[in-house]
This record gives structure tokens, C-alpha cells and sequence, in this order.
């Protein structure tokens, strides 16, 4: 698939180099449950999560390219130990899966068949996209290659790692097609991707974007009532995290749609929303992203 962006991800050649935070950075979530946080807001670089049950250990999200992964791989397995390691991410996208390179043969690779094929399908595509952002970005992701998962389920499914229990649930199209969602119910810590980034507008990358759908996934996780909130991106919190990032989609969605109706072109739609919106939030990152926004909710029926 060779679609294009809507709208351009910030220049890599701008940006400080996209790693994963080292060892030292670990923060306990609960018990055997862990994240190398997005401290600093970093472009390109995601939460990840290690969680470590008795019997097996899940890692989430790999990082960009192939150096992250092994650093990633290397952080889990000393948190492991023996346990057999898994490793899954919530979207397709560089910076949380195409680090998984470094996994294979050393971990059990997890997906959902969205993410699969979008992943086998698209990948090339994004590696080549994100590669042309700049020398940092391009070097991060030499050499990646797509690498098919051990497992693969369709909607939903429970991992007992030995006394954690974690449910991973295929929740696209809204984002990407193959969104995906983990949480753990006893904990209830909650791993969203990009579904909910902490103060950051919402990215909506190409034609399989479901803006409204996005919503409504939204709402069903609000319903979880997770204590903490791991977003793809930006702080860790809680469920307020998952409600700001609805109401910007709904004020968005029904400010399009009262617009549209009164008979403005999409081209004046987005200029009188892409400012409202700034000024709602005007601490939020992903500014760029806004008129990609306002255009996909002109467009929606």
C-alpha cells in the first residue's frame, strides 16, 4: 500500500536521536510491572512496558528500529531472568513496533491480525516515510525488516503470565486499523498506544484512520475505569487522560459538523477550527496534526 500522509510529521533532522530510555529509567507501576517512561516528550519514543508475571514476562512496544530492541530486550531479560519472554505492541507504527526485529527467536511475537496485515502491508512504506524525515530517523531504522508474529488472534486475548493476568483486545479502526489495548484487570493499568497521548493532539496518518470510530473506542475504555493510564505518549495518569483526549475529538467532530452544515468549504472549516482548537489546548504537542484532524472530521458523514 502507498498511500500518503495527511499532513508531515516534524523534521527528524530537528529532533534529539529517537532511544528508549536505559535500565536506570525503570519506574514500578505494581508489582513486576514496569515502564521506561516517555520522561522528556522525546519525538519517536514511546512508553514501554515490561510486565513479569511467575511463569513469563510481556514486553510492550519495542521502540524505533533495531538498536532499541535490543536495548529493550536486554532491560526485559534482566527483569526476567529465565521466564520466557513475549512481546507485542499497540500499533504498527515505527516508534512502538519496529524495534521487534531484535526479539525474534529470543521472545514469542504477539499480534492481532489487523496489526499483522497492516503491519506486512505497510511497512515498507512507513520505513521509507520516516527514514526521508532525516539522518536520525533514517539511521534508527536500517536494516528493519518485517518479521511475521509466533501467535496471532483475532478480537481479543488473555495471557496468564503466572499470577498477572493481561487481556489484550484488538480495538481499531481508529487510529490504525489494528489499534490495540492491554490491560491488566487486577492492577488496572492500562497501555492505550496512541489512542490516548498525554497532551498531544490526535494523529490521524492515513486513509485508514477512523476519527469517528476513535471516539467510541474511547468511551469503551473510559468504561474500564483503569487506575493508571500508560498513554502512547507523554505521562503516565490516569483515566482523565482518556476523557481530554475525547473531548478534543468531540468538540473537533461536532464543530466540523455545524460548519460543513452551514456551508463552509473544507478549506474554511480548517481555518476557523484548527485556531479554536490551538487555543483549547495550548500546551498540546502534535500541533501540525490539527488541520489533518479538522479535514478528516469535514470529510466524515
Amino acid at each position: 500500500m502507498t498511500e500518503a500522509f495527511v499532513g508531515s510529521p516534524a523534521a527528524g533532522d530537528e529532533l534529539p536521536p529517537p532511544d528508549v530510555l536505559g535500565a536506570d529509567a525503570l519506574t514500578a507501576l505494581a508489582e513486576g510491572v514496569w515502564v521506561l517512561p516517555d520522561r522528556d516528550r522525546t519525538p519517536h519514543v514511546p512508553n514501554v512496558g515490561i510486565v513479569i508475571g511467575s511463569r513469563s514476562a510481556l514486553v510492550i512496544e519495542s521502540g524505533i528500529g533495531i538498536a532499541n530492541g535490543e536495548r529493550v530486550l536486554a532491560i526485559a531479560r534482566e527483569l526476567a531472568g529465565e521466564r520466557p519472554l513475549l512481546v507485542t505492541a499497540t500499533h504498527f507504527h515505527p516508534e512502538h513496533g519496529y524495534g521487534v526485529q531484535a526479539f525474534a527467536g529470543a521472545a514469542t511475537i504477539l499480534y492481532n491480525e489487523a496489526q499483522r496485515d497492516e503491519l506486512r502491508e505497510k511497512q515498507d512504506f512507513y520505513v521509507r516515510k520516516f527514514s526521508a524525515l532525516g539522518p536520525r530517523l533514517e539511521l534508527a531504522l536500517r536494516g528493519v525488516r518485517y518479521v511475521a508474529p509466533d501467535v496471532v488472534y483475532s478480537e481479543r486475548a488473555e495471557l496468564d503470565l503466572g499470577g498477572v493476568t493481561v487481556r489484550l483486545e484488538h480495538a481499531g479502526p481508529a487510529h490504525t486499523r489494528g489499534d490495540q489495548t492491554i490491560f491488566l484487570p487486577d492492577e488496572r493499568i492500562l497501555w492505550t498506544g496512541d489512542l490516548v497521548e498525554e497532551r498531544f493532539f490526535a494523529i490521524m496518518p492515513d486513509a485508514d484512520t477512523d476519527a469517528a470510530r476513535w471516539i467510541s473506542v474511547l468511551e469503551r475504555l473510559e468504561h474500564l475505569r483503569p487506575a493508571t493510564v500508560v498513554p502512547g505518549h507523554g505521562a503516565i495518569g490516569g483515566g482523565a487522560l482518556i476523557t481530554a483526549v475525547k473531548e478534543s475529538l468531540l468538540f473537533a467532530r461536532d464543530r466540523a459538523a455545524t460548519l460543513r452544515d452551514a456551508g463552509h468549504s473544507l478549506e474554511q472549516t480548517v481555518a476557523e477550527l484548527a485556531p479554536e482548537l490551538l487555543a483549547r489546548h495550548p500546551d498540546w504537542g502534535n500541533r501540525e496534526w490539527v488541520a489533518p484532524m479538522v479535514a478528516r472530521f469535514h470529510q466524515s458523514p
